[in-house]
């Protein structure tokens, strides 16, 4: 029952928390809808702006077409009267000289300017009478259009130009008429206002005090009224305007003028419109040739850095001195450039040098630069030729040793062997396989003796060896003896003062060779010094 009581209580655990999940998804759901019902407002509020943003577009393009055919209408009437003046004009000429309008000379083409200039003479009359009144405008029209009707029909040249004339005459009467009603109505207006604003004593004293500080206004500005006496301030020189921006409108007109002439002259403008781009050239030219200043700082930098690294390990502090231009300099980096490019294009022929010695010296490595070669990619030919050990291997591991290598090998055995000459070697070889094996049976024999395994190693049978001598020799002085191989005590301390003189010496200098050498042990610095007196041959 108990088991059953709890495994009730773990269902309605997961029932209450199966419930929590559900209330948890569907609330999530409910947000989820709603973002999306929010985001499907917005698309479709968009979409509306859209449609309105197009159909507002649609019109003014409508509209402007509109315009645009309005436009072609018009310009289409203008040269449809225009070609109808000049019809009228060629049968005027035809009508008055009785031959074609294409043989024209001068004379003619003087009355046609003259038939023009009258017509626009006649249009500008007819434009100021219509502006003074109004009322007769369908008179002057209708006599205008019978004046031109009559010119058109007469086929006489001398009557169109007398009434063109007459025309004229009576437009010009009729101006004038105008215009002496114009100047009456003036002075009738003009005493009118006179009469009604005549001014009074107050009026004058405020209008003396204006003129006053007009005055005073003019004489701080150094402004002389024409006709007038120029009064000039003695103490105006002494005086210190301030010249900054914001007391532009306290400063005198003439120093702002002298400013402005000062200005113009140094930019050699006579024009102040042109002072503004001016100075804009200037600033741009300004904004390159900072470029090219920094441009030529970095080049200098660039090669004074091995100085500046030089003066800097000779003196303890680095200097202050900023990177200053100077002729000099840029002759001292252009030179510099110079060796550079000649260094750069010299290395076509070095790379050419590397691929040569390369084929005499390791033709197995088959060094080949490229057409554009590297410094980077000739030390790393030069490094395999250095550190090549002159074994070649195939595929399937098997070495091929070269000729270079193997006569290599056999000097290093005959220095090691004191071999003097090549068919000795041979000999010298079977000598040393004849006392390796007696070497050898020497060791089985006392590993035998000593009751050691068979796996045991020759520094094991030397312990034990050395074991069964210490047991021997029973004092220090003993085994010195035996292993220096002298019999007194001066000659122990001889051999060991020898040794301490001589082996720190000898340890520097084969230290010294193993960085030189690049090699790890001692039996490859031969075969290293051997290679690069071979290379240095």
């Amino acid at each position: 029952m108990e088991k059953y009581h709890g495994r009730m209580k773990e269902l309605k655990v997961l029932l209450e928390s199966s419930r929590n999940r559900v209330e948890e998804l569907e609330k999530d759901q409910d947000m989820k809808s709603s973002i999306f019902e929010e985001e499907e407002e917005k698309l479709k509020n968009t979409k509306k702006s859209m449609h309105q943003k197009c159909k507002f577009l649609q019109q003014k393009c409508d509209n402007q077409e509109k315009e645009l055919e309005r436009l072609k209408h018009k310009l289409g009437k203008m040269a449809s009267e225009e070609e109808k003046r000049t019809e009228r004009q060629n049968q005027i000429f035809q009508e008055f000289k009785k031959r074609t309008a294409r043989a024209h000379n001068t004379m003619d083409e003087k009355l046609l300017d003259i038939i023009d200039a009258y017509e626009k003479q006649i249009s500008s009359m007819q434009k100021e009478l219509d502006f003074y009144k109004s009322d007769e405008v369908t008179d002057n029209r209708t006599y205008e259009e019978d004046s031109l009707h009559e010119a058109g029909v007469s086929s006489n040249m001398k009557s169109l130009i007398r009434s063109y004339e007459k025309q004229l005459s009576k437009a010009n009467d009729k101006v004038k008429k105008l215009q002496d009603e114009k100047d009456l109505v003036k002075l009738e207006m003009g005493s009118r206002f006179l009469i009604i604003c005549r001014p009074e004593i107050t009026d004058y004293r405020v209008i003396q005090q204006r003129v006053k500080k007009l005055e005073k206004l003019l004489a701080v500005h150094n402004i002389s009224i024409p006709g007038e006496n120029d009064k000039k301030d003695p103490f105006r020189q002494r005086k210190k305007y301030s010249t900054k921006l914001d007391d532009l409108e306290y400063l005198p007109l003439d120093l702002c003028r002298q400013y402005l002439k000062d200005v113009a002259t140094e930019l050699d403008t006579d024009d102040l419109e042109n002072v503004t781009p001016q100075v804009q050239k200037f600033n741009e030219r300004l904004e390159t040739a900072l470029q090219f200043e920094q441009f030529c700082r970095n080049v200098t930098e660039m090669v004074n850095e091995d100085d500046i690294n030089t003066s800097k390990g000779r003196s303890k502090s680095p200097s202050r001195k900023k990177n200053t231009l100077s002729s000099k300099s840029l002759q001292l980096a252009m030179a510099t450039i110079q060796s550079w490019k000649d260094d750069q294009d010299s290395l076509q022929e070095l790379a050419i040098s590397v691929t040569k010695l390369g084929d005499r010296v390791a033709p197995w490595l088959k060094i080949r630069l490229g057409s554009e070669p590297s410094v980077s990619k000739i030390i790393t030919a030069l490094d395999k030729l250095v550190y090549d050990d002159g074994i070649s291997k195939d595929k399937d591991g098997k070495e091929h040793p070269s000729r270079s290598v193997l006569e290599s090998i056999v000097k290093h055995f005959q220095t090691l062997f004191d071999v003097p000459s090549v068919s000795g070697v041979y000999p010298r070889m079977n000598d040393i396989y004849s006392k390796l094996g007696e070497v050898h049976n020497v060791l089985n024999t006392l590993r035998n003796l000593l009751g050691l395994d068979t796996d045991c190693k020759s520094s094991d049978i030397v312990d034990t060896v050395g074991r069964l001598c210490s047991q021997h020799n029973n004092t220090t002085s003993r085994q010195l003896k035996a292993l220096l191989q002298t019999e007194d005590l001066e000659g122990v301390i001889r051999r060991l003062e020898e040794h301490n003189s001589f082996f720190p010496a000898f340890q520097e200098v084969m230290r010294k060779m193993f960085d030189i050498l690049d090699v790890q042990r001692m039996d490859q610095v031969i075969p290293a010094v051997r290679a690069l007196k071979l290379l240095a041959s």
